[in-house]
């Protein structure tokens, strides 16, 4: 009986201490959407330290610090950097990171960063791939036996964020991947802007970019738009083998209004995700995440090779939040199993995908939250 007591009291906690979590993560998403309502904008990344009290705070899973100019959140948490309900560079697909964010704001200018640490497990197959520097003969250890394998992947991220006439967003962002070498200070540095990319073995850089508009109040208008590689034909002829342009955008349009006592707020997305987007021949270098052995892009939910739409209807008040989607979606034959050496990869004219015999894709969510 003691020990049915003990497990009781156990989910109990860990129920009200997720409550707590989410509790300050949603408050971020309610707010931009209440700003949307009466016509100004509001930043995309979550959690965001809207909900926080000013000062140093605890928490179960994760402690806060924010001030009038700075703040700065660490420990176990979700996170979100995103308009769309599938963000295509670093999104809600992940149940959570681990690490730290932070930033400074000036009102209409926020710079932020972060830094998440995902598990580095590698299966016997996966840990050979990560030591074989025969693929990329422009990594600085192309000759060497072991390339660049230590049990480390993490993501760093900086975004410039400015807010213009208080209806229009832009923020431009660097996400960088360092995979089988243990970070230093020069990586986690929020001013070195695409550095150790060029010739290295361990670095891995995604360029994000997104903007969000509200012509009138209550309406906004967005889109985001994440580049892992571009290929120049005139300057990179060579390289058209095995580095494949692969970029994705998303472009939604959504109306926010309040009726009574709730928001609502129907929304429409369109998506494109090129064949060979969050791939590579690197396990640590490639845009994705272990949970329970379990790979997860860390964009868009569904991974790569699609286009379609969704359409999501958001119902919500300070209490309890309702969220209905419905998606569509082309799928093509390539996904991040096929390896990265496929001679299909040779195709350019097929990169935007979807590629080769595409398979419908369709789903149907609803999902509440209630907020204790």
């Amino acid at each position: 009986m003691k020990k049915f007591k003990m497990i009781i009291l156990t989910i109990i906690f860990v129920f009200f201490s997720f409550s707590t979590i989410f509790s300050a993560m949603s408050v971020d998403e309610k707010m931009l959407l209440q700003s949307i309502a009466h016509g100004t904008d509001f930043t995309n990344v979550t959690p965001y330290p809207v909900a926080f009290s000013e000062g140093l705070e605890v928490y179960p899973f994760f402690i806060s610090f924010s001030n009038d100019f700075l703040w700065i959140i660490s420990g176990l948490f979700k996170t979100n950097w995103s308009d769309l309900e599938r963000g295509l560079y670093l999104s809600d697909s992940l149940p959570y990171v681990t690490g730290f964010m932070g930033g400074y704001n000036a009102s209409t200018l926020k710079v932020i960063s972060g830094a998440y640490f995902f598990d580095p497990f590698l299966t016997e197959e996966e840990l050979l791939r990560q030591k074989d520097t025969s693929f990329d003969r422009n990594s600085d250890r192309y000759r060497s036996t072991e390339g660049y394998a230590d049990p480390s992947k993490a993501l760093f991220i900086h975004r410039v964020e400015m807010v213009l006439f208080e209806r229009l967003r832009l923020s431009l962002n660097e996400l960088k991947l360092i995979g089988g070498k243990y970070p230093d200070l020069s990586d986690a540095n929020p001013f070195g802007i695409f550095h150790n990319t060029m010739g290295e073995g361990y670095s891995n850089s995604m360029l994000g970019v997104d903007f969000s508009l509200i012509p009138v109040k209550g309406w906004q208008l967005y889109g985001q738009l994440a580049v892992d590689d571009f290929l120049v034909p005139e300057t990179e002829s060579g390289a058209e083998d095995y580095k494949p342009t692969a970029l994705a955008w998303g472009l939604g349009t959504r109306v926010v209004r309040k009726k009574e006592h709730f928001y609502v707020s129907p929304k429409f997305e369109y998506y494109k995700v090129y064949t060979w987007m969050y791939n590579q021949w690197l396990p640590y270098l490639r845009y994705t995440a272990k949970y329970n052995s379990q790979e997860i892009p860390i964009g868009f939910d569904y991974g790569n090779d699609m286009e379609g739409f969704l359409f999501g209807l958001d119902i919500f008040n300070d209490r309890v939040k309702y969220k209905f989607i419905i998606e569509r979606y082309l799928k093509g034959e390539i996904d991040l199993e096929t390896p990265y050496e496929d001679e299909r990869k040779k195709e350019k004219e097929s990169w935007p995908g979807p590629y080769g015999k595409t398979t419908p894709f369709f789903s149907v969510s609803f999902s509440f939250e209630i907020e204790i």
